[in-house]
C-alpha cells in the first residue's frame, strides 16, 4: 500500500482533533517488554487483540492501519489490532453500553474530560512506566504536566504528537501592499499595526489584516489564565485580571476598520475560507497551518508573544495515547503507546508534518521533511523558545470555554462591550457549574 502523506489542515481541525500520517511499516525502539527502551526482546510473546479507538471522525480502518497499526504489529507481531471508528452508534458511551471493550484510545488534550475522565477510561501508567524503565525526561516537559493536571498527579496517557499555536500569512498579500512580512518574535502589539496596514480596500475588494480562532487561543493562551479556579469551580473570567488584558487585546482586532465581523462571517468557518479560499486575509492565528488545499504562496512565524514575556509561545494542544481502565490487556496496550512515543517512530511523524512530543533536536530538525505542502516554509515557527505553563484545569472548563467564545462572538461583532463580555461569561459559567453540580447529587 502506497504511504499517504495527510495534511494538518484547519478544514481538518474544525471536524475534530487532526492526527497526521506516518508511514505504514515502521520499526522501531521503543521502551518495551520490560527492558529499557532501545532494548530489544526474542521472547516469544502469547497472541493478543486491542482494539483501539480514535476520538476524532474521519479516521477507517484502512486509514489506521496505515499511519499507526501496521508500525505497531510490525514491532510486535503477537498483536492484532481491531480499530473502531467514531461516528453515529460508536461513539465511546454507545460502545460502553454496549459491552465493547477498548484498549487504548487516541485523542487530543481538548476532550480528554468528555471522552476519557467522563467516561471513566481513566488508567494511571505510572507503575507500567516504572515496569518498563519507560524515560520520561524525554518528552516536552509541558506536555507531561498538562496530562498530570488531568490524572492527579499520575499520568493518565502517553504524550503521541503536540500542537503549537502559530501565525500563518498569506506573501502574495504582503508582496501586493509592499508590507514587510511578519517575523519570529514579534509582540501582540507589533502584530497590531501590521494587521491595521494590511486592512484596506483595493479595486474594490477588502482585505483584512487579522483573522484567529479565538476559541483555540484561550486555551493555549500565553498568560497561562485559568478558566476556573480548581479549588473554588468558580470563573475566573471576572476575578483574574489576565482575562481583561487577554480579551481586550484579541477584540482589537476585530475593531479595525475594515477587519470587522459580523453575524455571517464571525465563525471560525467563515474567518478560514476567507484567508484560504478568497484570500482576502493577510494573517491567521490558529493551532494550526493551511493544508495542501491552501493554493498561495505563504509561510509561518511564531505565535505573537506579549511584550513582558518575550521568548513564550502558547500552551501545549498535545495528543495522548491512552490505556483505558476497562481493558484485559494493559500490558500489550501499553507496549504498543509507548512504541508510538518511541524516537524512530517519533522521528516519523515529524517527517511527515507532525510535531513531535520528543525534545530531541534531531526529530525536531526533520520536522516536515516528507511533507511537501510544508516545503521552503519557515518550519522552527512549531518550536517556540519556550512554551506557556499549562493552566490549571478543572471538569467545568468546556462549558467555561464555551461561555466566554460566545460572549467573545458578540464582542468582536461590536455588540457588547469587554467587561459585559467577561461579566455574562462569568455568570453563565457559574450558573451551569451550579447545575452540573445538582445533576451528580
Amino acid at each position: 500500500m502506497a504511504k499517504k502523506t495527510m495534511q494538518w489542515s484547519l478544514a481538518s481541525i474544525m471536524l475534530g482533533t487532526v492526527l497526521t500520517a506516518c508511514s505504514g511499516g515502521q520499526t522501531g525502539d521503543g521502551a518495551s517488554e520490560g527492558k529499557a527502551a532501545g532494548e530489544q526482546t526474542t521472547e516469544k510473546k502469547e497472541p493478543v487483540e486491542l482494539v483501539f479507538y480514535i476520538t476524532s471522525s474521519g479516521w477507517s480502518e484502512e486509514r489506521f492501519m496505515e499511519e499507526y497499526g501496521n508500525a505497531i504489529v510490525a514491532k510486535y507481531p503477537h498483536m492484532k489490532l481491531k480499530f473502531i471508528p467514531s461516528g453515529k452508534g460508536t461513539l465511546i458511551p454507545e460502545l460502553l453500553a454496549g459491552g465493547t471493550t477498548i484498549d487504548v484510545v487516541i485523542s487530543s488534550i481538548g476532550v480528554t474530560q468528555s471522552q476519557i475522565l467522563d467516561n471513566n477510561l481513566q488508567y494511571d501508567l505510572t507503575s507500567l512506566i516504572q515496569a518498563h524503565k519507560l524515560d520520561l525526561n524525554r518528552f516536552e516537559p509541558t506536555t507531561l504536566e498538562l496530562i498530570k493536571l488531568f490524572s492527579n498527579g499520575g499520568i493518565y496517557g502517553l504524550p503521541l504528537n503536540n500542537t503549537v499555536g502559530l501565525l500563518t500569512y498569506n506573501k502574495d498579500l504582503f508582496d501586493k501592499f509592499g508590507v514587510p512580512y511578519p517575523k519570529d518574535g514579534m509582540t501582540w502589539d507589533e502584530t497590531y499595526e501590521l494587521a491595521k496596514r494590511m486592512t484596506r480596500v483595493e479595486n474594490g475588494v477588502q482585505y483584512r489584516g487579522f483573522i484567529s480562532s479565538v476559541s483555540h487561543l484561550s486555551q493555549i493562551n500565553q498568560l497561562s489564565v485559568p478558566y476556573v479556579d480548581p479549588k473554588t469551580n468558580k470563573a475566573q473570567f471576572e476575578l483574574d485580571n489576565r482575562w481583561q488584558r487577554f480579551t481586550t487585546d484579541l477584540a482589537r482586532f476585530y475593531q479595525i476598520p475594515g477587519n470587522e465581523v459580523d453575524a455571517k462571517t464571525v465563525s471560525l468557518n467563515e474567518q478560514y475560507k476567507a484567508f484560504t479560499e478568497t484570500k482576502t486575509v493577510a494573517m491567521m492565528a490558529h493551532i494550526g497551518t493551511p493544508g495542501a488545499e491552501f493554493q498561495a504562496n505563504w509561510d509561518m512565524v511564531t505565535m505573537p508573544e506579549y511584550k513582558e514575556r518575550p521568548g513564550y509561545g502558547p500552551q501545549p494542544y498535545p495528543t495522548y495515547t491512552f490505556v483505558t481502565s476497562s481493558s484485559k490487556a494493559k500490558e500489550a496496550a501499553f507496549e504498543a503507546a509507548a512504541f508510538l512515543a518511541s524516537e524512530s517512530f517519533q522521528r516519523t511523524l515529524s517527517k511527515r508534518g507532525l510535531m513531535p512530543v520528543l525534545t530531541d533536536k534531531a526529530i525536531k530538525d526533520v520536522y516536515g521533511q516528507e511533507t511537501d505542502y510544508l516545503k521552503g516554509k519557515n518550519l522552527m515557527a512549531r518550536f517556540p523558545k519556550q512554551l506557556a505553563s499549562p493552566m490549571p484545569v478543572t471538569p467545568y472548563d468546556a462549558i467555561a470555554k464555551s461561555k466566554w467564545s460566545a460572549q467573545m462572538d458578540l464582542l468582536i461583532q461590536g455588540q457588547i462591550d469587554v467587561n459585559t463580555a467577561l461579566r455574562v461569561a462569568a455568570e453563565e459559567t457559574n450558573k451551569a457549574i451550579e447545575a452540573e453540580k445538582a445533576k451528580k447529587k
